[in-house]
């Protein structure tokens, strides 16, 4: 069934919990990706995402990306040679989640005020998501934001982003895991009592969420690389939304000379197990706590559109992914080590891309003399306990940051992870 890009992103999910994909994928001619070098972030966005988001008048798509990414930071540092580190958390909430969250709000916005309506966001989160949709929707008119995070899994100063903005955010800790949290919003978008507010998702479910990623790995190739060369890339994996959208960049989709896509992740590895299994489903019973928590996820979402990017062929994924597992004891020591030797500090998240990127090289050593791109996703600022577990002081932090650790909470509910019909009171309670 065809479905618009309005109907897409308001509705969130498709069907039967699936997952919306385009009828068409976008394969990029030679010239435009030659002509990505010199540009800036907002015009390679305008140029890699338009053709997905054509429905909309270019020029007010252009005014859409102007208006988002204008001044908007993705430097790039090569802290070894030929390894870049692509920081991708200089923004809104110090976290890559920023890029897709903002111009989701952007576009959204758009629609209402073409539209008159008003919609309620769902969203469930490990970590960074929660905060980066509440600050991308914080008081735009006709909306409102459920944000569901885990219980005594999400650090001081995320937990902090979610649950001091107060207005049409309403922050909801669940007594569980991100698992549960993602279960609740999903749930509410075919929940027949909730029709009512007109519910979507702000997750990377969300088509809308997943697509803007895409551009991190042509922006990364713009500023490293001359094409025909062929680059790695390295994105940490948890809900495999990151490294799901940036596939579109692949050679025989987007046409960008990827030679491998590494996937490191902690021990909840799923996509890990997929690919070394062959099977395009694993069994798994239950989050493991890491260092990294919001790559703590115990089955992401994003598998089946990843297989649907992939045509469902097991022996393509293998040969274009090269997914690794890191343990907290190497999060942590290539944190130390990489302070000793270069003064830079990971946060524990990138801390996984760079031990997977190097453990990838260990592995496959013919690729150690290809430029690699690692993608660092948050500030270290955003887990000062655990940075100053490891390097025995806690990392410098943004003064926007400290204002929040300083900010009393607004409201925040509480409700256990099977309680449906809680959930659903505070929504009804909060929308008289």
């Amino acid at each position: 069934m065809h479905y618009s890009l309005q109907d897409v992103l308001f509705m969130g999910q498709a069907p039967e919990k699936g997952l919306f994909v385009p009828e068409q994928l976008i394969r990029y001619p030679e010239e435009v990706l030659r002509g990505l070098k010199g540009k800036d972030y907002k015009n390679i966005a305008f140029e890699i995402l338009y053709p997905y988001f054509d429905s909309i008048p270019k020029n007010d798509f252009y005014g859409l990306i102007n208006k988002t990414y204008d001044g908007i930071q993705a430097p790039i540092v090569e802290l070894f040679p030929r390894l870049f580190f692509l920081e991708l958390f200089h923004n809104w909430t110090f976290a890559f989640k920023d890029f897709a969250a903002q111009l989701l709000a952007s576009v959204i916005e758009y629609y209402l005020a073409k539209t008159n309506q008003s919609i309620t966001i769902f969203v469930g989160t490990s970590g960074d998501t929660g905060p980066a949709i509440n600050e991308a929707f914080y008081n735009k008119k006709n909306i409102k934001v459920y944000c569901l995070f885990p219980k005594d899994r999400v650090t001081l100063t995320q937990r902090k982003q979610m649950t001091t903005l107060g207005g049409n955010i309403f922050p909801i800790e669940v007594n569980g895991d991100f698992h549960d949290c993602q279960e609740l919003a999903k749930n509410a978008l075919n929940d027949k009592s909730l029709n009512k507010f007109n519910p979507t998702s702000a997750n990377s479910i969300n088509w809308g969420r997943f697509i803007p990623q895409s551009v991190f790995s042509f922006w990364l190739y713009s500023q490293i690389a001359d094409y025909p060369e062929e680059i790695i890339v390295s994105i940490p994996t948890g809900n495999a939304g990151h490294i799901g959208s940036n596939f579109l960049a692949m050679p025989m989709i987007g046409g960008l000379p990827i030679k491998k896509f590494v996937a490191p992740h902690n021990e909840n590895n799923y996509l890990v197990r997929m690919l070394e299994e062959g099977k395009s489903a694993v069994t798994v019973n239950e989050t493991i706590e890491c260092l990294s928590n919001a790559m703590n996820v115990k089955l992401p979402n994003n598998i089946p559109r990843i297989l649907y990017l992939f045509n469902n062929n097991m022996e393509e994924m293998q040969r274009m992914i090269s997914p690794i597992t890191v343990t907290d004891e190497e999060t942590s020591k290539i944190i130390k080590k990489t302070y000793d030797e270069k003064g830079y500090i990971l946060d524990v998240h990138g801390a996984v891309a760079l031990a997977g990127t190097l453990k990838f090289q260990e592995n496959f050593p013919q690729y150690r003399d290809v430029k690699t791109g690692v993608f660092l996703t948050a500030d270290p600022s955003k887990f000062p306990e655990k940075i100053s577990r490891i390097l025995g002081f806690e990392p410098p932090i943004p003064e926007k940051l400290k204002k929040k650790l300083d900010t009393d909470d607004s409201h925040v509910w509480n409700i256990d992870a099977d309680d449906r019909a809680a959930f659903n009171r505070i929504v009804m309670e909060t929308n008289v």
